[in-house]
């Protein structure tokens, strides 16, 4: 599974997923999410540094800025998870 991918969950039941998802586990593609959201961070900072129009300039801060709580509560997603198959809930 590349960069860009995740499950092909478009044409797939709840019970289909589910059992990929414990076959396979989450964290590939879970990771893989956190990823393209750090990519996407660092495209809009490009994007920034480049930029001179000041109004566009503003547009893109305002998305960085945005991408900023996504991120994080990816992260925080995450520690519950890790918690979560510490203490054997998720097993």
């Amino acid at each position: 599974m590349s960069n860009t991918e995740s499950y092909n969950t478009y044409n797939t039941n709840a019970d289909e997923i589910k059992n990929k998802i414990l076959k396979e586990g989450i964290w590939k593609p879970y990771t893989n999410r956190i990823k393209n959201l750090l990519l996407c961070q660092d495209k809009f900072w490009e994007l920034y540094n480049t930029e001179s129009n000041l109004e566009h300039k503003k547009v893109i801060l305002e998305d960085i800025v945005n991408l900023q709580s996504v991120i994080a509560d990816w992260y925080k997603s995450s520690k519950k998870i890790i918690e979560f198959e510490t203490n054997g809930v998720c097993q």
